[in-house]
């Protein structure tokens, strides 16, 4: 019975939908039938129009043509102006014409006319004096038909037809008329004026389409007329109307079907609710039987109610007393449970029809319920009460109150932790006593206002909180709070999420703890880690780092900006400037003067000083470091390289006026600075540092105190000017003796040259793999730069000496042979140790030994230079302070240094005959240097005026190109010894 109903009620709305369904779908196929016929008679009307329209068209134009020609004069003296006065008034009547050509008999065109409303034409006057060919149509001479061809004119864009024939064919004389048709100009005027927009159709030629308006719809609607001559060309049209915006057909069945499931579903829903209301009352018969709440229900009964109804369950809940209680009245039985005093709101719930509930302690002992839950409703003119037994649940609420009361006494007694308990949406609801202690709030003022006081929330906050959303316990994450006092706290919270049975989060608790001092603690360990302890800058670990995050910000900024397009549009160049830094390396000058001079003490507080320097030179979006001894480093970031040499002229102005004093000692310093700017190439973070060191070495080599800028292309990027290659043949040089010994003579400016013993400079050459010679400029600071420099001085020492002992002829005639001596090896002992046990085990005579030092090395050194000096003249060997004047604190520490030979700079000496001041700083040293005892060396004599003036202030000896240019020691020593030989 059941099953057939059911049946009923799906089957019949379903039925009906079909009868719909179809009488709509039947009647939008016919609307849609009628429609297409129509438009079908619509475009085979219009397609003939067209059809009869062009070819009345074609005859009128051809007719035309024939006229002219007829009345072709036999003697005309002067037939071009005749024709094109005809071809002007023919074109002016009849409009369609794109030219009109005459062509005498011998086929050469004579004249081209076109209308005036014609700019480009493919018969032009243009064609004049060229053979007809040139048109593109060939007219047979003696035939009375014409000859026409479509071709495709490019210039024009256009198709045309040429149309000609023989004036008259019995006289070729008269020669030929050529007319031309642009077809797409005479087609869209002449389709414009009969066919609508509402029509799509298509006008073509064999496989030319000439004219074509829309697309067709394949929906077999499409009209198609029977080919037809268009100006001697057989022309076919097809058409075809268009569909309206709203086909009626299509809108009726729409409207049909909807409409058809809207009645169905309406008449199902009546169906449906018709049997749903059958079967309540039984559905809630049998609810009420298998309810485990006690189901009542009572009629008025004058003052009071009595029970008509009970289901099963109310006599085993109240059994032991059922039969005396289904005997009373409502009110007698709320007396008996002692709860008389309930009755009144019972009695409300009639009168409003307000449902009522509460829960109740049941007082007597006749019944095994201890606590019940009481629902009162109204129904109808009756009272329904249920009642339910929640003994069980109230003795578990009591207990766990008393758990509760024993958990909170543990909890609030932690120290330094607290428990917490957050909704899921992490809005605190209970923290435990401890917050008090830690933050100084009570827990319902924490709880109220926990986001107000929040100072700082974890940049993973959303990681966090999306772990617990997928019901997993995240990582201890810390927030940083502001305490009552106003002290900052960080605490550190561990979540565990409360799930529900189907996996949703409904809360989350944990424990928090105050790791305050920890993160103090912690804070300060990672500041000493990243920081330069004595400066407080970032040291060279963190500025690493800080590099490498540029670098990586700068490559995503470019990625992105170029990331779907060749061409780096104004958006993302203004992007990569955003991410564009400059880097700059600083190199301390005379730092180490001031060790030396006043020990590391005074050196510290330089740096410290140095540095509190620098920092109102950068804000506090730049970076400053002190990445080692005397080196700095600063970035400007997001800073252009014109702004920064503006800043670094200020800095290094700054550094101009600094002094530094320590124990009654003045001392001037300054700084070398590397610039490289950070740009969109792709450069490393050592090959950027290793650049901006190079950059700082050119600027200390160009006079220090200065900045050197090097550019992504400069020979000084990374490694400049083949400087891998360098660097290993350096090192193979070192271990295969692949250097050049090379010299240069010294010569008296005052003695005849004849008369003395050869004084001659040591000079080093190293050779390529290509045989060629490397630069000393080249090799000499790369080998300082890498430490080098000692074992390249100990070989020249050690082949130099190598030399004069295998040719004592050559040692007899010299008198001194200078050796220069680099910084690094002033100051290294193992050098000096090496250097004296071979002077000490050669048979040259030391006194023949004169070592170069310069200026700058040994001031910058002073201490290594006095020991290392004193070493060696206990020897007998001599020294030359080399590059006198160039740092200008020459004269305070020349009579500190104990050298024989003062070599003037060479920017001194060259432009001596011209430059007083020159003449006047050179006159100065020598005599200097003559009241200290020491012999005077000029540097750079390039020409004999030189060497003249330097006579003239009574300097000892000269050397230069215009003395004796540099050439192989081998060389010198087989000259000399061929020059004894004769």
């Amino acid at each position: 019975m059941q099953i057939r109903v059911t049946h009923r009620v799906y089957g019949l709305p379903i039925a009906l939908f079909i009868f719909l369904a179809i009488f709509f779908v039947s009647a939008g196929i016919y609307l849609e039938n009628e429609e297409k016929s129509a438009r079908i008679s619509k475009a085979s009307s219009v397609a003939e129009q067209v059809r009869i329209s062009l070819e009345v068209f074609s005859s009128e134009r051809i007719q035309a043509i024939n006229n002219l020609m007829r009345t072709w004069p036999t003697f005309e003296p002067n037939q071009i102006d005749w024709f094109n006065a005809q071809a002007v008034s023919l074109m002016g009547m009849q409009k369609g014409f794109s030219g009109l050509i005459f062509i005498d008999e011998n086929g050469v065109i004579q004249w081209a006319a076109t209308p005036s409303e014609v700019s480009s034409a493919r018969l032009s006057t243009e064609l004049i004096g060229q053979p007809m060919d040139a048109t593109g149509l060939s007219i047979p001479a003696i035939s009375e038909q014409f000859t026409s061809t479509l071709i495709y004119s490019v210039p024009t864009q256009h198709h045309h037809i040429l149309l000609g024939r023989a004036i008259s064919p019995q006289e070729p004389s008269h020669g030929y008329v050529i007319a031309g048709f642009d077809v797409q100009t005479i087609l869209s005027v002449m389709l414009g004026q009969l066919v609508g927009p509402q029509f799509n159709f298509e006008l073509a030629s064999g496989e030319n389409i000439l004219f074509k308006s829309g697309d067709f719809k394949h929906d077999g609607s499409v009209v198609s007329t029977k080919d037809f001559w268009f100006i001697d060309q057989l022309f076919s049209l097809s058409m075809q109307s268009q569909t309206t915006m709203y086909q009626p057909g299509k809108l009726i069945i729409l409207i049909g079907l909807f409409m058809s499931a809207l009645v169905s579903w309406v008449f199902h829903k009546q169906l449906k609710g018709a049997l749903h209301l059958s079967l309540s009352e039984q559905r809630y018969l049998t609810a009420s039987e298998a309810a485990l709440d006690a189901m009542l229900i009572y009629q008025p009964h004058g003052n009071n109610y009595r029970l008509v109804e009970a289901n099963r369950y109310s006599r085993f809940l109240f059994k032991g007393a059922w039969e005396k209680l289904s005997a009373m009245s409502l009110k007698g039985q709320l007396a008996f449970l002692g709860l008389q005093i309930e009755y009144d709101k019972v009695k409300q719930v009639a009168v409003s029809g307000q449902p009522y509930e509460g829960y109740f302690a049941i007082e007597s002992t006749k019944v095994a319920p201890q606590w019940v839950k009481v629902q009162v409703v109204k129904a109808g003119a009756n009272i329904a009460l249920t009642v339910r037994d929640v003994t069980e649940r109230f003795n578990a609420q009591r207990e766990l109150k008393q758990s509760e009361e024993r958990y909170k006494r543990l909890v609030d007694g932690l120290h330094r932790h607290f428990v917490y308990t957050k909704t899921a949406t992490h809005k605190f609801i209970y923290v435990s006593a401890g917050i008090n202690t830690i933050l100084g709030y009570s827990a319902e003022y924490f709880c109220a206002n926990e986001s107000s006081l929040v100072k700082q929330v974890p940049d993973e906050t959303l990681g966090i909180r999306n772990t617990i959303l997928r019901g997993q316990k995240p990582e201890p994450y810390l927030v940083h709070y502001v305490g009552g006092a106003g002290k900052e706290h960080v605490l550190e919270f561990s979540d565990t999420p409360i799930l529900d049975e189907n996996g949703h989060i409904i809360a989350v608790e944990g424990i928090a703890r105050d790791v305050t001092k920890e993160q103090a603690l912690q804070a300060e360990v990672v500041f000493q880690a990243n920081h330069d302890q004595l400066t407080g800058l970032l040291n060279r670990y963190a500025f690493d780092n800080q590099l490498r995050a540029i670098l990586s910000e700068r490559d995503c900024a470019h990625h992105n900006a170029t990331e779907s397009t060749n061409v780096t549009p104004i958006g993302a160049t203004v992007a990569i400037e955003k991410h564009t830094s400059v880097m700059c390396f600083i190199d301390m000058d005379r730092f180490k003067l001031v060790n030396d001079s006043c020990g590391h003490p005074a050196g510290d507080k330089l740096l410290k000083e140095i540095s509190t320097l620098f920092r109102q030179h950068v804000n506090d979006n730049d970076l400053l470091a002190r990445i080692g001894g005397d080196e700095f480093c600063i970035i400007y970031r997001a800073e252009t390289l014109s702004r920064v040499k503006a800043k670094l002229d200020r800095l290094l102005k700054a550094i101009s006026g600094y002094r530094f004093v320590y124990d009654d000692k003045l001392f001037f310093v300054g700084a070398s600075i590397g610039v490289i700017e950070i740009g969109a190439r792709s450069v490393s973070a050592a090959e950027l540092i290793k650049a901006a060191d190079n950059a700082c070495y050119r600027a200390k080599h160009l006079g220090r105190n200065r900045y050197f800028i090097v550019h992504p292309n400069d020979e000084y990027m990374g490694i400049n000017n083949n400087e891998n290659d360098v660097l290993h043949t350096l090192h193979r040089a070192l271990q295969d003796d692949g250097f050049e010994l090379y010299s240069q003579a010294i010569l008296p400016l005052n003695v005849p040259s004849a008369s003395s013993q050869q004084h001659y400079e040591i000079l080093l050459r190293l050779t390529a793999s290509d045989g060629s010679l490397i630069s000393p400029n080249l090799f000499i600071p790369l080998a300082e730069r890498h430490g080098l420099m000692n074992k390249v001085d100990m070989w020249v020492v050690d082949n130099t000496l190598r030399v004069l002992e295998t040719n004592p002829a050559h040692l007899d005639s010299v008198g001194k042979v200078a050796i220069n001596l680099s910084g690094i090896t002033l100051g290294d002992e193992t050098t000096l140790l090496a250097i004296t046990q071979r002077i000490q085990n050669t048979c040259v005579p030391a006194e023949k030994i004169c070592f170069e030092i310069t200026e700058t090395t040994a001031v910058t050194n002073l201490n290594a230079a006095k020991h290392f000096i004193s070493t060696l003249r206990a020897l007998g060997c001599s020294f030359a302070l080399d590059d006198f004047g160039a740092g200008m604190s020459s004269f305070t520490y020349l009579k500190n240094l104990d050298v024989d030979y003062v070599k003037i700079d060479g920017s001194f000496v060259r432009n001596i005959a011209h430059d007083h001041i020159d003449h006047a700083t050179v006159k100065a040293i020598n005599n200097i240097a003559h009241s200290m005892g020491k012999q005077t060396v000029a540097e750079f004599v390039v020409n004999s005026a030189t060497a003249e003036v330097l006579k003239q202030l009574g300097v000892n000896f000269g050397q230069g190109f215009a003395l004796d240019k540099p050439k192989p020691l081998a060389h010198r020593v087989q000259w000399r010894l061929k020059q004894a030989s004769v």
